[in-house]
């Protein structure tokens, strides 16, 4: 009986699908004037509310603008990353990667998953959802509270 079930259970092991690693592209990555200056229009636009990456604090935001001016700098000064010294061209990989970490970060369509047991069930169930949604749930059931709160208030005051 116990080898049946020992069995079945790694049968089941075996039969769950395995999580594939993604490999998340970088936002920013242009190698001339004229490719970076398309990439940071577009990234400037997906700050904006509602954009993809809206949720980036002021102090990232202003990170992230710094960056792309001294990365435009250099493409305006250079043309094009193969004309670069090797000092520019790291400078110009750092400020790269800084911008994609911060933006990777705060992406609003980065999909965050968990294995949660239902209620009355002890197996997991997978639930995925995007930050930008966890977002708006984690504000509505805010609002909710302070709604109610204020109408608990409102009933004691009167």
């Amino acid at each position: 009986m116990k080898c049946g079930l020992v069995i079945a259970a790694l049968a089941a092991t075996l039969a769950m699908p395995v999580a594939a690693s993604e490999k998340v592209q970088p936002a920013v990555n242009a190698n001339t004037k004229d490719s970076f200056a398309a990439v940071s229009t577009w990234v400037h636009k997906e700050m904006e509310n509602g954009g993809r990456y809206a949720h980036l604090t002021s102090s990232e935001r202003e990170r992230v603008d710094g960056k792309l001016t001294e990365m435009g700098q250099l493409l305006d000064q250079h043309g094009a990353v193969e004309q670069m010294s090797d000092a520019d061209k790291t400078k110009m990989f750092n400020d790269q990667e800084e911008v994609n970490a911060l933006l990777a970060s705060r992406d609003g369509d980065r999909l965050i998953c968990k294995s949660i047991a239902p209620v009355g069930s002890h197996r997991p169930v997978k639930t995925c959802v995007t930050a930008r949604e966890m977002e708006q749930e984690s504000r509505g059931a805010q609002k909710m509270i302070s709604d109610k709160a204020a109408a608990r208030t409102q009933r004691n005051g009167n």
